[in-house]
């Protein structure tokens, strides 16, 4: 791998994660209204919120099915919603997701929106992140003792956005929450999933979103947010314009990355299950997505059963109980990938094409979970087309605090994007 930079990457203080807090919950601890509008149906309580009737309820992608008022943090309101939404074979299918809102009159042309897709939670429907109590919040560090879920719940940064006058959205996801087999990683269903959850968000009383798109994703859902840029002014998109992507730690980088054409990156005691449950749940999304591909050709009968229990865990969860069981994850997948599946692997991976907006992306050197080099590589990719790229590098930060060390980096640049200022870039190239 060449050691020369497509960019001169913004390498970001150390000193930097010294000064990492964990965000806390802020909601407002009043009665949330029992009712959304006459004119949106009110969805149930509970999981059957994520069980729409069939058929689903006439109308295009984006079209609300029903919403659910739930605690909102201080001057805000928020929803749980159900929409529709496209998979990349064309199936309409119900997704879930939040929606949050500032209170009070929203300025001319609409409140801006920051579009929240989240990392990797798993595969099962259990793993979606509106199913937590009160999910409207700011992202709160796992890796604490006083977070009490199972999952990652919230978006980075929350409070923040909503201070600044902007509409927050956050899918779930297809086959997280709502029916359906989650097609994790491929790119054009989590970018119509999150393009719908906008589209939904402007049938919601009060909360007046205007044209302005800025994607923010982590880990699986800064692939996301790069694939719903570079879809960006495709008609499913319109009448929204995607204005900026910010990816943290990106999961950018499928096609080198599985098929090994990637410098090893930092790894722990916990990679091989970390990386064997990733790669298990891209098999099962892919199969899903791509009914030609036979998992028989990827998975071995060892790996059949852990294969299978993405169906009910988590990945935290599945990962500890490979850990816990003692297996050697080598041994669940074949060897060298088939063509068919490499192909589906290299189209979805990002960069191969120009996106819409300029994009912002942010990696520690301590990643275990996105290989760095991968990401280097992706930016060679996007290096090549005229759109700024900015890339910032953050020296000991890990996977699972980069959201927080960054935040002082990708909420202005945001900011910047929603005021119509120029991009900053750092590709040599450009």
């Amino acid at each position: 791998m060449s050691n020369r930079w497509p960019v001169r990457p913004i390498v970001v203080a150390a000193s930097i994660l010294a000064a990492m807090v964990s965000v806390g919950v802020l909601t407002t601890g009043v009665a949330v209204a029992s009712n959304v509008s006459p004119a949106v149906p009110h969805g149930p309580s509970g999981r059957a919120f994520y069980n729409p009737s069939s058929p689903l309820p006439a109308g295009a992608h984006g079209k609300l099915i029903w919403a659910r008022r739930i605690p909102a943090p201080k001057g805000a309101i928020a929803w749980k919603v159900l929409y529709k939404s496209k998979l990349v074979g064309g199936e309409t299918v119900p997704v879930s997701g939040l929606v949050i809102a500032p209170t009070g009159k929203a300025p001319k042309g609409g409140r801006p929106v920051v579009a929240w897709a989240h990392g990797t939670l798993g595969g099962a429907r259990t793993c979606a992140p509106s199913i937590p109590e009160n999910p409207a919040r700011n992202l709160s560090s796992y890796y604490t003792y006083n977070d009490p879920d199972f999952i990652d719940v919230g978006v980075p940064a929350l409070t923040k956005f909503l201070a600044a006058g902007d509409v927050v959205t956050a899918t779930d996801y297809q086959g997280l929450g709502a029916p359906g087999v989650h097609q994790y990683t491929v790119g054009r269903t989590e970018a119509n999933n999150v393009i719908d959850s906008v589209k939904a968000a402007a049938q919601l009383p009060g909360v007046d979103p205007g044209k302005r798109v800025v994607t923010l994703g982590w880990s699986q859902g800064g692939g996301a947010a790069i694939f719903t840029g570079q879809q960006g002014e495709a008609a499913y998109a319109k009448p929204l314009k995607v204005v900026g992507i910010a990816a943290l730690a990106p999961a950018a980088n499928n096609g080198p990355d599985l098929s090994g054409q990637v410098a090893m990156g930092p790894v722990d005691s916990t990679s091989p299950y970390v990386l064997a449950v990733q790669e298990l749940n891209v098999i099962r999304g892919y199969a899903a997505a791509y009914p030609g591909l036979n998992v028989s050709t990827m998975v071995t009968a060892a790996g059949m059963p852990a294969l299978n229990a993405l169906n009910v865990e988590c990945t935290i969860h599945l990962q500890d109980t490979l850990q816990e069981l003692g297996v050697d994850p080598r041994t669940f997948f074949t060897g060298p990938f088939p063509a068919a599946w490499q192909a589906r692997f290299n189209q979805n991976t990002a960069g191969l094409e120009t996106t819409v907006a300029p994009v912002l992306t942010m990696q520690g050197t301590a990643d275990t979970v996105v290989n760095p080099n991968g990401t280097n590589q992706y930016i060679a990719r996007a290096c090549q087309f005229k759109q700024p790229v900015q890339y910032s590098i953050y020296p000991g930060a890990n996977h699972q605090v980069i959201p927080f060390v960054a935040m002082n980096e990708y909420v202005p640049w945001i900011a910047a994007r929603f005021a119509g200022k120029a991009a900053p870039t750092n590709c040599t190239s450009q």
